[in-house]
């Protein structure tokens, strides 16, 4: 078997070059203004997908307990049980509109849209322990969650949260970093619209 010539590896000065930091203000600043530079060059791609669709697809399910589970609490505590009959019609009315005016925010006021994520996020898992509880002292026949695809929504909104946590405090770490130099350039889109989480 005849020996295979080995191209060698082309590697230029710059790629090898590691940056070299003063201290860890400067190495920070690097690492917040490399993120930055990956969230501008995925563009409109960005705002589209990780600003909308996905948010739309992580709480389909999550306000849909909201919306049912605001309205049962309502109905019985206000009016007596007087809709109960109704109950299953009014809460597909809530959760569609509710959907719609999520994704109004969404894309007209995407800063408003993180506040909205955080607080449906921290109902849906209120409504979540309460059910797990009031089944504890046998007041439910069953909790809300009761099976691998309710596990599976419940861990994936607690992942898109926390993702979204990182990234406010990254875009907060920024703004600190970069006061007074220069604006946040994934932040804008060429028609200076915002890119905001």
């Amino acid at each position: 078997m005849a020996d295979e010539k080995m191209t060698p590896e082309v590697h230029s000065d710059e790629f090898d070059r590691k940056p070299v930091f003063k201290n860890n203000k400067e190495r920070i600043r690097w690492y917040l203004d490399e993120i930055d530079t990956y969230k501008e060059d995925m563009g409109k791609w960005y705002t589209i997908f990780i600003r909308r669709v996905i948010p739309m697809l992580v709480f389909f399910i999550p306000m849909n307990i909201i919306g049912f589970r605001s309205y049962e609490y309502i109905a019985l505590k206000y009016f007596g049980g007087l809709f109960q009959g109704l109950s299953s019609t009014i809460g597909v009315a809530i959760w569609l509109v509710a959907m719609l005016i999520f994704l109004a925010i969404l894309i007209f006021l995407p800063r408003f849209a993180t506040f909205c994520e955080f607080v449906l996020g921290t109902a849906f898992y209120a409504f979540v322990f309460r059910s797990f509880n009031q089944f504890a002292q046998g007041l439910v026949d069953k909790p809300i969650i009761t099976n691998a695809f309710g596990f599976f929504v419940a861990i994936t909104l607690g992942v898109f949260l926390f993702m979204k946590l990182v990234f406010l405090v990254l875009e907060i770490m920024y703004h600190i970093v970069f006061h007074g130099e220069k604006e946040p350039r994934a932040y804008k889109d060429g028609q200076g619209d915002d890119l905001v989480l």
